[in-house]
């Protein structure tokens, strides 16, 4: 009978560890799912949106879904296409439909100034004549402007809303800099 319990205990010893296992699979499997689908982590590279982001810095944002909409002002991330094809941080100035203009240093949506508090003191911004976005552009400045490629150059110019990946979120590294994205 002895015999027979350390069997039945050995048994469910395994299965519980299979168990435990399988658990751990399933929860990897959710958080590989959830990075794939909802969030997505960043790197901010370059000093374009200095002195706001610096770089190297790091964070986690919710990727662009139906319910994860786009405002002026948002830091987003977005897939450059042609030339340089990468990941880049900027902040959203111009919505579609929107008059967008950069005149005397100074950015005009829809003929009003727009209160510019992120950008780097003393930053000096070329004139850009006044466009009116598509119904798919978004124009996008960094905060450093004297250092920034942005939709102020070819390169990079007006933004597609498939461009936009991700939006709003929490920058984690240095721990020193932990909060949210602003």
């Amino acid at each position: 009978m002895d015999q027979e319990n350390m069997e039945i205990k050995e048994v469910t010893k395994k299965k519980g560890m299979v168990r435990e296992v399988g658990e751990l699979v399933l929860i990897f499997v959710i958080i590989f799912v959830i990075f794939q689908t909802i969030l997505m982590s960043v790197r901010v590279n370059g000093e374009s949106m200095m002195n706001t982001y610096k770089d190297g810095e790091r964070g986690i944002m919710l990727r662009t879904l139906p319910f994860n909409k786009v405002k002026h002002q948002d830091v987003v991330v977005i897939k450059t296409e042609g030339f340089y094809d990468e990941f880049i941080v900027k902040r959203v100035f111009g919505m579609p439909g929107d008059y967008v203009e950069i005149k005397n240093n100074k950015v005009y949506i829809n003929k009003k100034e727009v209160d510019d508090p992120h950008r780097t003191k003393d930053s000096k911004m070329f004139d850009y004549p006044e466009i009116r976005l598509g119904n798919d552009q978004y124009f996008v400045l960094g905060d450093n402007r004297d250092n920034s490629s942005d939709s102020r150059v070819e390169d990079i110019g007006l933004i597609k809303e498939h461009q936009i990946k991700a939006v709003h979120g929490i920058m984690y590294w240095p721990l020193n800099e932990i909060g949210f994205m602003k």
